[in-house]
């Protein structure tokens, strides 16, 4: 059964062989010292509408990602060093559709059906932090822009470091301790 650990006191009094933590950028909430910042990124979806032509294979301009979903399309995403900001702004949307606009021109006729900004964590080297900070803890977050694309290594990963206790190569540039103390920015 899971329990809902809210801060680095809670985690250390959790009855457990073994903890994972991977918490995004508030991961630094339950273990200090670990230096993840949220960096902000929004998003559009567009749907098909009788006058637009939406593509149906992905795209990537130098300021924009078209991928193609039924019968929508999201847009994305900016990346901004915004800190623990989730508004959607103007300025953003103004730019994901100008720029998909330049590679899909009949996008424009497409109806937006949302607007969304989320929190994607990172580090100092915008890589992920990876690997067992004592012997029973595993962190695993950090990831930036490349969350779902590594999740599939990354779970394959934590779960060898669970199961044997030895990190997986792949993992060794990942290590915890490859950064000194950082500042870290509050969830709350």
């Amino acid at each position: 059964m899971a329990e809902a650990i809210t801060d680095a006191a809670a985690l250390a009094g959790l009855a457990a062989d073994a903890v994972v933590v991977a918490a995004g950028w508030c991961s630094s909430q339950l273990v200090p010292g670990l230096p993840v910042r949220p960096v902000k990124g929004q998003v559009l979806r567009l749907r098909s509408t009788s006058r637009s032509v939406l593509p149906t294979h992905v795209l990537r301009g130098r300021d924009v990602y078209v991928v193609p979903r039924h019968d929508e399309v999201v847009l994305g995403a900016t990346v901004e060093e915004a800190g623990p900001d989730t508004t959607v702004t103007a300025g953003a949307v103004h730019e994901l559709l100008r720029a998909a606009w330049e590679l899909v021109p009949g996008i424009a006729e497409a109806e937006l059906v949302e607007c969304a900004a989320g929190l994607r964590p990172a580090t100092p080297d915008n890589a992920p932090i990876i690997g067992a900070i004592d012997d029973r803890t595993v962190v695993a977050t950090g990831h930036y822009r490349n969350g779902v694309l590594l999740a599939p290594v990354t779970a394959d990963a934590v779960a060898e470091l669970v199961d044997t206790g030895c990190s997986p190569d792949v993992v060794g540039p990942f290590t915890p301790d490859r950064f000194a103390t950082e500042e870290v920015i509050s969830c709350s």
